[in-house]
């Protein structure tokens, strides 16, 4: 039986199932390193393009200081289906170590922009909310993965 409290190589995610949770998958916690060493953790949407992770951030976010100085971070997409439907329920997890690229570059910022409120909102929602997210100025965070910790505790032996 597979575990239902740790990550074991039974239970990891295989490319194919990490793509398409990715794709489907809206929201995720990024994390980074502040200049005294405490990590930063924020939710976050995101984009995968099936081989990086893109971030649309707004010009204040504390990650771009942070990534600037240090360009390791990590990236978490889960569910946990357990808390609402019991153990039997299960839970899935993709952790990811890369390094992180940041660009100004106006056609990827639009495009990731788009991309990004499209999967989390849907299309009309995305077209009302782009124009004020726009205006407080965008960088386009690309994440190279490095490595990766996954599992699913439903997943049979």
């Amino acid at each position: 039986m597979s575990s239902k409290s740790t990550a074991t190589p039974e239970n990891a995610l295989t490319p194919e199932e990490i793509d398409t949770r990715l794709r489907s998958t809206t929201l995720a916690r990024l994390a980074s390193f502040r200049a005294d060493g405490m990590i930063h953790l924020t939710p976050i949407w995101f984009d995968w393009t099936g081989s990086v992770f893109r971030l649309s951030l707004g010009a204040g976010r504390v990650h771009l200081k942070n990534l600037a100085a240090d360009p390791r971070v990590t990236i978490l997409v889960d569910e946990d289906y357990r808390l609402e439907h019991g153990l039997a329920a299960g839970a899935w997890a993709i952790e990811c170590r890369g390094l992180a690229e940041l660009s100004n570059d106006e056609r990827l910022i639009r495009d990731v922009t788009h991309r990004s409120l499209v999967k989390a909102m849907g299309a009309a929602d995305a077209e009302l909310y782009a124009e004020p997210v726009m205006a407080e100025g965008r960088t386009i965070v690309t994440i190279t993965p490095t490595t990766w910790h996954t599992w699913d505790y439903n997943k049979v032996d």
